[in-house]
């Protein structure tokens, strides 16, 4: 459910909101049956202040953040960003990257494909895969490079064309293989792996990926939570990392 694309369409969206303008803090009930309207689907996950006066993050179960003001008669769909000397923080993007590390970091190895560093692991990357994606081939290309570097890969499903697509099954044939990292290999040189069936975390990663936002591969997932989408060269990966 992306809960934006119904709001996104205005930066700023005035609902019909009648909370007290003497509250300290929004009604998050009320606030809620008022979303509610625009899909019976939404809830709020939490609210919490920002560093403007007046205005409140709103986490909502898509995924989506929004503000509301502190009135309760605003809403505000968009990134919040933070003026300084240095330039522009986007406070949105960077709640997205903590929330994004939060639900990633959440996931048992064992649920991953995992290419484990050599030696010291000096850095742990994830990142959304799909067999058919010419990118992702290349990237997994690179992967014995990051390894050497000190950085463990982790691959996550995310197929492309959705869960009933060839994609998925070659993913599925991955996850149901006796040796994962052999399979995935085996099947980003384009060889056809058995067909299988078996009980994968494959649909639940793709619903986290498309709850952050992602919509296509590779999206690589920075230790920090911070995201990459698309393809980068190792040096640069390296680089992002600070290695």
């Amino acid at each position: 459910m992306r809960i934006l694309q119904v709001i996104w369409a205005s930066l700023v969206l005035s609902l019909a909101l009648a909370a007290s303008a003497q509250a300290a803090q929004p009604d998050q009930s009320f606030i809620e049956q008022q979303l509610q309207t625009i899909d019976p689907r939404i809830a709020i996950e939490s609210l919490e202040s920002t560093p403007v006066e007046g205005v409140f993050e709103v986490l909502l179960n898509s995924g989506d953040l929004v503000y509301v003001s502190e009135d309760g008669e605003h809403l505000f769909a968009g990134s919040l960003l933070a003026l300084n000397d240095d330039g522009v923080t986007d406070l949105t993007e960077n709640k997205r990257s903590q929330l994004r590390r939060s639900q990633l970091q959440a996931i048992p190895a064992e649920e991953q494909v995992v290419f484990p560093a050599e030696g010291e692991t000096r850095a742990i990357v994830q990142v959304f895969t799909d067999i058919t994606c010419p990118y992702c081939r290349r990237l997994h290309g690179e992967v014995p490079e990051l390894n050497a570097a000190g950085v463990e890969v982790r691959y996550l499903g995310f197929p492309r064309q959705g869960l009933q697509s060839d994609g998925h099954q070659q993913l599925v044939n991955v996850w149901c293989a006796d040796d994962r990292a052999e399979a995935m290999t085996l099947a980003k040189s384009g060889e056809n792996l058995p067909a299988a069936d078996c009980e994968t975390p494959i649909a639940e990663q793709y619903q986290l990926a498309r709850s952050q936002g992602i919509q296509g591969t590779p999206a690589i997932i920075l230790p920090e939570g911070r995201i990459i989408p698309g393809y980068v060269p190792a040096a640069r990966l390296l680089s992002e990392l600070g290695l």
